[in-house]
């Protein structure tokens, strides 16, 4: 079988024959369809999520068919600490296997793992009717299921971008999209004063979120694609009251990651929500989905076709 292998740490991913995995006890194997590109791989590719011993195939989220019928793969060490679903097919313990509900589209399906189990468990930190939410890097896989979550839970929502052809792009009922980067954040979410600020983006955007959120408001970083670091003013902190969390959903319990994938396909089955796909491309063209990720050309989510 065709398999998308890291040969070495920094490097291009390379397209290998190898032979197909052989599940052992209590595995299920996937002849899959899709997988979902996330940042987490390129992060692995280059060595920044733990060593993994070399060759390895990447990916931790995927749609294909095992002999129980079509089904969705996630969590379970799956491209981190086993093979992953860059590849047509995969060994995946039982756990880690959800069955595709009837009517959702595999493709759509294909990018709700990580990026939908991240949301659910964002927005399940407590937003409800009462909260002003502001979702920092909203075109991203994570943040555009943010933002219909929020918007599911009653909070009234904007959605941000650095990029002003995604806010004409961006229809996922936020009641507005900005369009700024982090100097200009505070300005252009005044009127808001949020009260929750979900960040993906980290970088100077996390200190221009706690110069913008409200007395008492709450921040949770889950993603630095605009830097791993940056300044915060303690004093505004501390001041203003603002508690400050790190979310990864890679370090929930499994039973909670089941939990949030059954309970975000179910809502995508019922078309309360949808997975915003920029592209679906070939397991050859890896590296180049792994480039548009790093260079932030994307819209949603990057999907392969295995």
């Amino acid at each position: 079988m065709k398999a998308a292998r890291l040969h070495e740490f920094g490097s291009p991913l390379r397209i290998d024959d190898v032979p197909a995995p052989a599940p052992g006890p209590d595995e299920v194997l996937v002849r899959l369809t899709h997988a979902g590109v996330n940042p987490i791989d390129i992060r692995l590719r280059d060595g920044g999520a733990g060593r993994v011993e070399l060759p390895f195939v990447p990916g931790c989220d995927g749609v294909g068919r095992a002999d129980s019928g079509p089904v969705v793969v996630y969590g379970a060490g799956l491209g981190l600490r086993r093979a992953g679903t860059y590849a047509e097919q995969v060994a995946v313990p039982a756990k880690g296997v959800v069955r595709l509900p009837d009517g959702v589209d595999p493709v759509q399906a294909a990018g709700i793992g990580l990026a939908g189990v991240t949301a659910w468990a964002l927005v399940g930190r407590g937003v409800t009717a009462a909260d002003r939410v502001l979702v920092l890097g909203a075109s991203g896989g994570v943040g555009s299921l943010a933002v219909q979550l929020a918007r599911s839970a009653g909070a009234r929502v904007w959605a941000q971008t650095t990029d002003p052809e995604d806010a004409s792009r961006l229809d996922l009922g936020a009641d507005r999209v900005v369009a700024c980067d982090a100097a200009g954040l505070r300005d252009a979410v005044r009127e808001l004063e949020p009260t929750v600020v979900l960040d993906g983006l980290g970088g100077a955007f996390t200190g221009a979120a706690v110069r913008a959120v409200a007395n008492g408001g709450r921040i949770t970083v889950f993603g630095v694609s605009a830097g791993a670091r940056g300044e915060v003013d303690y004093a505004t902190l501390y001041r203003k009251s603002v508690t400050l969390y790190g979310h990864a959903s890679l370090a929930m319990p499994a039973a909670d990651v089941r939990d949030a994938l059954v309970g975000c396909l179910e809502l995508v089955g019922a078309g309360q929500v949808r997975v915003l796909v920029d592209e679906v491309l070939p397991l050859g063209a890896v590296n180049a989905a792994h480039r548009r990720l790093t260079e932030r050309r994307t819209t949603g989510k990057l999907v392969l076709a295995v």
